[in-house]
């Protein structure tokens, strides 16, 4: 009988050999850079599992500042570095969205000077972008080194108006049935006009015929409610929980995935939140967190900016505009969302540090019909008090019992409004 046991240490051995291959020049220029031995090793590792770049887990690690690591790439490349690009240099426009999601260089325009390209190289690119610079001495001028978070920020500057006006204006005039914004239309008005007028020559004429018809159309009603929880009843009867393993796949296999949290006037909780997000079992390089604030609620920026979050956190600032509600905080934010996947938590939610990854075995089981999941919500103070009890008793019913059953007939559900899981392309299609 073969020896399975050999052939796999050999097939591992031939994949170490390759990644060594892969990543032995990008190794030298780190190590050129001044980043030590084991570090780079370190990293190489997560790189060969998660498939991406030393260079990418070394920046999500947090072990290298951002702006010393791409300080020292300007000097291998002999070119000037800005930490900061101040405001008022990059000119605005739809296409300058896609340096939100992946920094690569953008041109500043300078009064009385000629444009600049602030320009993110990759290492493994630097020497190339050195022997160009040798060879043209006016690249010098024309080409300077920063930092993707760098870009960033100036980029949401530049575009705060324009998405903005988006977030507010967007759906409304892309689809406007869908919008809010017009709370009755004139077909809802006349028939509500109607039953009203209906209603009190009913009343004036035959009050006790009107009693009699409110109180079967109410009983009706809550009939109905009562039916549908029976018939919940006997779903879980039936059908029982689904219980599912939870996907145990390779960090390898794992996409970008987005994770919003919508602050205004929360100060108080940014510390838990921060240390609850730290804690999803999702690799750092591939972990989009943002933190979306209003750019005038200068307290919970700075209670953000105490807690020092990882690389892997984001701070959006939202342009302090009407309505200050959280679908347009989180729809200005969505143009610079990187995940394929993208979930939406509130700031005093505690996620389940394992939901990514269930959110994500789910989706890769379901069709590519499915959009949107539902993680269930727990009450954690429901000890406390009574009151709490029964809210946690509510809570319960409707997670775990009462939207599994409206979803496996495929029927209208309602959201929670956090613990949701989207596909970006479905969310953004739809409107955000």
């Amino acid at each position: 009988m073969p020896d399975t046991g050999r052939s796999e240490r050999g097939a591992v051995s031939a994949a170490r050999t390759r990644d060594f291959a892969r990543f032995r020049h990008e190794a030298l220029l780190l190590k050129a850079l001044g980043i030590s031995k084991p570090l780079i090793a370190c990293m190489a590792q997560r790189a060969a599992v998660t498939g991406t770049s030393i260079e990418t887990e070394v920046l999500a690690s947090g072990a290298i500042d951002e702006e010393a690591y791409y300080g020292g790439l300007a000097r291998m490349a002999g070119l000037p570095f800005v930490a900061e690009i101040p405001d008022g240099m990059i000119n605005d426009g739809p296409a300058l969205d896609c340096q939100l999601k992946e920094p690569t260089l953008v041109r500043l325009h300078c009064n009385g000077r000629a444009p600049v390209i602030a320009l993110v190289p990759k290492i493994t690119h630097i020497e190339g972008l050195a022997s160009r610079v040798k060879r043209s001495a006016c690249l010098g001028e024309t080409i300077v080194i920063t930092t993707p978070s760098a870009i960033r920020r100036a980029v949401w500057k530049a575009g705060g108006e324009r998405r903005g006006r988006v977030a507010v204006h967007g759906l409304f005039q892309a689809t406007q049935p869908l919008s809010a914004r017009t709370v009755v239309t004139g077909d809802q008005g006349f028939s509500a006009g109607l039953l009203i007028s209906g209603l009190l020559m009913l009343l004036a004429l035959a009050p006790q015929l009107l009693m009699i018809i409110l109180h079967l159309i109410l009983s009706l009603f809550h009939l109905g409610g009562l039916m549908l929880r029976l018939a919940v009843l006997a779903h879980t009867r039936r059908h029982g929980s689904e219980h599912e393993t939870m996907l145990q796949s390779a960090d390898m296999a794992l996409p970008i995935y987005s994770v919003m949290v919508a602050i205004y006037r929360e100060a108080a909780v940014v510390p838990q939140l921060i240390a609850a997000l730290d804690e999803i079992d999702w690799p750092r390089s591939r972990l989009d967190i943002k933190l979306v604030c209003e750019a005038d609620d200068l307290e919970t920026l700075a209670a953000i900016a105490k807690v020092r979050p990882g690389p892997h956190f984001e701070v959006v600032e939202v342009p302090a505009m009407q309505p200050r509600t959280k679908p347009k905080a989180l729809t200005y934010a969505l143009a610079g969302a990187r995940g394929e996947f993208i979930t939406i938590y509130d700031a005093e939610d505690r996620p389940h540090p394992q939901q990514l990854r269930e959110a994500y075995h789910r989706f890769r089981l379901s069709s590519d019909k499915l959009a949107c999941l539902q993680s269930p919500l727990v009450i954690a103070n429901g000890g406390e008090s009574w009151l709490s009890a029964v809210f946690a008793l509510e809570y319960a019913a409707l997670f775990r019992r009462l939207l599994p059953a409206l979803g496996f007939y495929r029927m209208p559900l309602p959201l929670g409004g956090t613990s949701n899981h989207f596909r970006t392309a479905a969310l953004t299609g739809c409107g955000g």
